[in-house]
C-alpha cells in the first residue's frame, strides 16, 4: 500500500516502474485537488489478461467526500488512460450530485 499525504491510497501499484508511479502520483494528485475537502481517495490496480507483450489494468476508486461514498470502475490496456478514466468519472459523479 502507497499511502499519498493522509488522504489517498495506493494499493497494489508496488510492481509499477518508478518513472510510471511518479506521474501517476501527479496524475493522482492534481484530480485529488478537483475534490477539494475530501475524506479519502482509495485506488485499486488490478492486473488482469496479462500476456507476454500487453497487459489490462483494471482500476476501482472509492471517494470518500462530504460524508458521501462514490465508486467508479475501468478496465483499459493503457494504465494512464485507465487512472484518468476512473477519476474523471468519481467527479462526473460529484458534479452530478452537487447540480
Amino acid at each position: 500500500m502507497i499511502q499519498l499525504g493522509e488522504r489517498i491510497e495506493l494499493k497494489d501499484f508496488d510492481s509499477l516502474e518508478p518513472g510510471e508511479l511518479t506521474i501517476l502520483k501527479k496524475m493522482i494528485g492534481n484530480h485529488a485537488n478537483k475534490f477539494h475537502e475530501f475524506t479519502k481517495l482509495h485506488i485499486h490496480l488490478k492486473n488482469v489478461h496479462k500476456k507476454e507483450k500487453s497487459q489490462k489494468f483494471q482500476i476501482n476508486a472509492q471517494l470518500e467526500l462530504d460524508e458521501k461514498h462514490y465508486e467508479a470502475e475501468t478496465t483499459n490496456f493503457n494504465l494512464f488512460f485507465a487512472i484518468n478514466e476512473v477519476l474523471e468519472s468519481l467527479r462526473s459523479q460529484v458534479e452530478r450530485e452537487l447540480k
